[in-house]
């Protein structure tokens, strides 16, 4: 279901004027995974893959992707307001309330069938990012009030509101995995939510900018080499180093949330977002790639594997192009 990251990028591209054939390839990519994925098991939802004859290889329900599969449709809603794409959202938006959201605790499960007793706040941040993509295209008013309901649960669970630490795991009850002050925080998901909560500030009118300036303060302090313009995989809640190397997306977006920064408050460019930049296109999009990327360096800034993944494509692009805006 990757691939539904794919979709987005190349329907932004064909909106934007950036691909010449980003139009067919969104719509008709969108359709053929409808048509590939979309209950092919006979159940609701969305399976996680298929082989090349078009058989599940695996059929659990994920938010993740079902978040993407949102995102995806939102995009190409733009290009083209098909029925059958509106049948396709009402559908995930039905399955997702009736089978994902848990009544008790709030949130949603991340996947279905479980496969452990934790929780993750990275899915639901996909989906609150789906959801405001999604009433940005169509306006709907319980598109958006799914979207507040996201939103307070992260403000109030996975945000400590003091430090400005964003914790990933839970435990059913939303306490923090493994314990209180102990939670792993992500410099790249800091930035990432604060350019959601500026996001969700335009669609709702819902200023949100101490809780903002509360994930940027931290991110930078403490996930952020200025100099070097270098974003570290993981921090303690504590602000302690837990792991030095270093991923492509975080600083994709890194430059959306600076981006956005000053143009809501009317700043010059924040030079961090230049040294940021810089080392995107040094490190991780060296012209000698053609277009393609790194994912991962160690601490040395060495790569820590061959392979390029296709979901970075989601973030190097939208990151970029925050530059442009």
């Amino acid at each position: 279901m990757v691939q539904a990251r794919q979709i987005s990028v190349y329907a932004a591209a064909a909106l934007s004027g950036r691909s010449v054939n980003g139009r067919e390839l969104a719509l008709g990519t969108m359709r053929r995974t409808i048509a590939a994925y979309h209950g092919i098991d006979g159940q609701p939802g969305w399976v996680f893959s298929i082989n090349r004859t078009g058989r599940p290889v695996d059929s659990k329900r994920d938010l993740y992707s079902h978040a993407f599969v949102l995102f995806a449709l939102a995009w190409v809603m733009r290009l083209e307001h098909a029925p059958e794409f509106e049948e396709a959202v009402e559908a995930t938006l039905d399955f997702l309330d009736k089978a994902f959201v848990d009544p008790v605790n709030g949130g949603l499960w991340d996947c279905l069938p479980r496969p452990d007793a934790l929780r993750r706040q990275n899915p639901h941040m996909h989906l609150f990012e789906a959801y405001i993509a999604l009433f940005e295209t169509t306006g709907r008013a319980d598109v958006l009030e799914r979207g507040h309901r996201l939103r307070d649960l992260a403000v109030k669970r996975f945000i400590d509101f003091e430090t400005g630490a964003l914790r990933e795991y839970f435990l059913d009850d939303w306490r923090v995995y493994p314990a209180p002050g102990k939670g792993s925080v992500e410099p790249g998901h800091l930035f990432e939510w604060a350019w959601l909560l500026r996001r969700w500030q335009t669609a709702s009118g819902e200023d949100q900018s101490a809780v903002v300036e509360r994930l940027m303060a931290l991110a930078i302090s403490a996930g952020l080499d200025v100099e070097r313009g270098r974003i570290v995989d993981e921090i303690g809640e504590d602000g302690s180093l837990r792991r030095a190397t270093s991923r492509s997306w975080p600083h994709a977006e890194a430059l959306k949330s600076l981006m956005t920064e000053t143009a809501i408050n009317r700043h010059p460019p924040d030079p961090l977002a230049a040294a940021i930049l810089s080392r995107l296109l040094e490190v991780y999009c060296r012209p000698d790639l053609g277009g393609g990327w790194i994912d991962h360096v160690d601490a040395e800034d060495q790569a820590l594997a061959s392979v390029m993944p296709a979901s970075t494509l989601y973030h190097l692009y939208f990151g970029i192009d925050a530059l442009s805006n």
